[in-house]
């Protein structure tokens, strides 16, 4: 699976207190336009995983090539209270979700469907509201790295 480049992205939520969680996601990927929707595989041991399903709303953040500070953040380096520390965080004002600003992209979500395989929780999400920076520059994880994807016309 390591061989098999992947976006890298956090998902984010939020409990009924205001309690910010979040994890690193490389399994994301776009299932329909119509309605937009979105995949997201998400571990069941995972410190979001409870809340995520209770809450049943996300944002996937999709990062920056250099926003590598709040990756390892997010990847355990940092207890799960602190990880919202550093970057840019914002609350959506209507749908109360946490967000990294400076993204490459935002998907603000609303969980459809969940289906249990394996270890995972395999999530459908709606997308309630999407944005996006100007540039396209986002992380991409490969063979245990992150680097930067390296755009190539096509002749």
């Amino acid at each position: 699976m390591r061989r098999m480049a992947a976006t890298v992205t956090l998902v984010s939520t939020s409990d009924a207190e205001g309690q910010r969680f979040g994890m690193v996601a490389t399994s994301v990927t776009s299932v329909t336009m119509e309605p937009p929707t979105l995949l997201v595989c998400v571990s069941r041991t995972a410190h979001v995983h409870a809340p995520l399903m209770a809450r049943g709303r996300m944002c996937v953040n999709v990062l920056l090539e250099d926003q590598v500070a709040v990756l390892q953040a997010f990847s355990g380096a940092v207890p799960h209270q602190e990880r919202f520390a550093g970057g840019a965080w914002d609350t959506h004002p209507g749908l109360d979700l946490p967000y990294l600003a400076q993204s490459q992209a935002l998907f603000f979500c609303d969980i459809e469907q969940v289906l249990e395989v394996g270890t995972h929780s395999v999530v459908l999400a709606r997308v309630l509201e999407a944005r996006s920076a100007q540039a396209v520059r986002p992380m991409v994880y490969v063979d245990g790295r992150v680097g930067q994807l390296a755009a190539k016309g096509v002749a």
